[in-house]
């Protein structure tokens, strides 16, 4: 059954095995493997239910449906724009379909310096199983577009690595409007494969629905109580609880603490909310002659990469930084052009010939997070300040993504500030090092926070054990990308769904 909040009449008071709160990457991997083995499993879900039907490709319909905020949550500073999803399947929905595992080097770092014994072969089998219901595959060739192979060219002539993403699409038409919801249903979503299997199995999902707060029964297990909001402002209408033995929350990095936090949790986790990295990126655009026709906003967004400058070690995790094409709609293209007035005009007329990268920079961890709690739910203060040495390979990865896109025949490079005069050639290469990183004139984004739950074996420094459970509480479980100690991936799906593959064997592994 899938219940969407509108279609509520009465205040809901449900009794189940399982709560899976948040039906993103996380939750509908849980929520499948759960369901699939018979345990009775109920799934909420804070935004709403959308499918390819409904999916307008417009930018202002579909980013308040799917995005939290409408897409515009920032860091207290406003230096970083937070993006998370927020709809039935989550993240999934909105990404660019990468499907990239966490590096190797990254796994011996947690092992190493956080005391996660993880075992390779568990990974693998849980990974393999994620890849196999996504149909991950290689990007062809003849689906990369001119967005994507120009700075990779560049890149190759300078004899710098690069490569080809998997992902998990079939039957893809090039629209390009991934990052607002595919109309086709050729991405291949949790909405459209680890949720309606679970459906099929017996779970119930109902969508519109916010839990606040989980509070340990006396004789076992939990009640969680929240709202059936109105899907939009997200203000209450109807009470919403589920007595359950066993609750798994799966709601973000930036949400699951959040219901933690309101829980009273806080006190005996003093890990919580912190160690969250944002791995920020910088978009740079890059203009082109007039007999280059880009066209960015058509076909697969994000294709390829430059992997030359990586750094993943088991001493330092995820490092270095790495760049990406990424072609989005027209109105983002133009947002991140920079210009004002008659100067922003004038750069859109030449808005065919325009490229866009992403700048991945990751980062240690060095965020906190702080929430208050009103009529519309949780509203996060996100305090984060880059530190010098990302700063510093921020303006390095600058200057190397500059130098590719010259390669390639471009005429002017603009990052994403709007004061930074554009780079016009490789003699303007040297000021990439003065590039200013501050609130007001930077625009960072992140796709992947992580870290606010962190895992490890002492509550002290982290919120959960080696098993997804949080310390001092059995039962209670989190299972997204809160739990990663340090940055993962570049791209954070296929870690999160294998963490959480992983996590819901061993809960069926025990018996409970």
């Amino acid at each position: 059954m899938i219940a969407q909040g509108a279609a509520l009449r009465a205040p809901v008071a449900r009794r189940t095995h399982t709560l899976v709160v948040g039906s993103g990457a996380g939750g509908a991997v849980v929520a499948h493997a759960l369901a699939t083995a018979g345990v009775e499993t109920v799934v909420v879900e804070e935004g709403g239910h959308f499918l390819g039907r409904d999916m307008t490709q417009r930018d202002d319909e579909m980013l308040p449906a799917l995005y939290r905020s409408a897409g515009q949550q920032l860091t207290r500073d406003g230096l970083v724009n937070v993006l998370q999803g927020s709809c039935y399947g989550g993240s999934t929905v909105i990404n660019a379909a990468d499907c990239e595992p966490t590096p190797a080097p990254v796994y011996e770092h947690w092992r190493l310096h956080h005391g996660l014994a993880l075992d390779p072969g568990e990974i693998a089998a849980s990974q393999a199983r994620v890849f196999a219901m996504l149909g991950v595959r290689p990007i062809e060739a003849e689906q990369v577009n001119r967005n994507n192979a120009l700075p990779m060219d560049g890149a190759r002539s300078l004899g710098w690595r690069t490569g080809t993403f998997l992902h998990n699409r079939e039957g893809c038409i090039g629209s390009g409007y991934c990052m607002i919801g595919c109309a086709y249903d050729a991405k291949k979503g949790a909405h459209l494969n680890y949720l309606p299997r679970a459906v099929e199995a017996g779970a119930d999902v109902y969508t519109d629905v916010r839990i606040e707060r989980i509070v340990p029964r006396s004789g076992g297990g939990f009640l969680a109580s929240g709202f059936v909001v109105e899907r939009g402002p997200l203000t209450p209408r109807l009470p919403f609880e589920v007595q359950a033995e066993r609750i798994v929350l799966a709601a973000g990095a930036v949400h699951s603490p959040a219901i933690l936090d309101a829980s009273g949790l806080a006190r005996d986790l003093p890990a919580l909310g912190r160690n969250v990295s944002l791995q920020p990126q910088l978009p740079v655009a890059a203009l082109f002659p007039d007999s280059v026709d880009v066209v960015a906003w058509r076909g697969i967004p994000q294709s390829t990469y430059c992997s030359e400058f990586d750094a993943n070690t088991r001493e330092h995790g995820l490092g270095g930084f790495r760049f990406e094409p990424l072609s989005v709609g027209v109105a983002q293209l133009a947002s991140n052009l920079g210009g004002f007035g008659a100067d922003h005009k004038a750069l859109m007329a030449q808005l065919r010939h325009a490229a866009m990268a992403l700048l991945l920079v990751p980062d240690a961890p060095s965020g906190h997070l702080a929430w208050t709690r009103g009529e519309r739910g949780f509203t996060a203060s996100i305090d984060y300040t880059p530190t010098p040495e990302w700063a510093q390979r921020l303006r390095q990865g600058l200057r190397v993504v500059a130098d590719a896109y010259f390669e390639a025949g471009a005429r002017e490079v603009r990052p994403a500030s709007d004061v930074f005069e554009p780079l016009c050639g490789r003699r303007d290469l040297a000021r990439a090092d003065s590039f200013p990183i501050r609130s007001g004139v930077t625009r960072l984004i992140s796709a992947h926070v992580q870290g606010s739950c962190r895992m490890g074996t002492d509550p002290r420094g982290s919120v959960v054990d080696l098993e997804h459970q949080v310390h001092g509480v059995p039962g209670l479980y989190v299972v997204d990308a809160s739990v990663f100690p340090t940055s993962a991936s570049t791209h954070t799906m296929i870690p999160v769904m294998t963490f959480a593959d992983r996590a819901a064997r061993r809960m069926l592994a025990r018996g409970v």
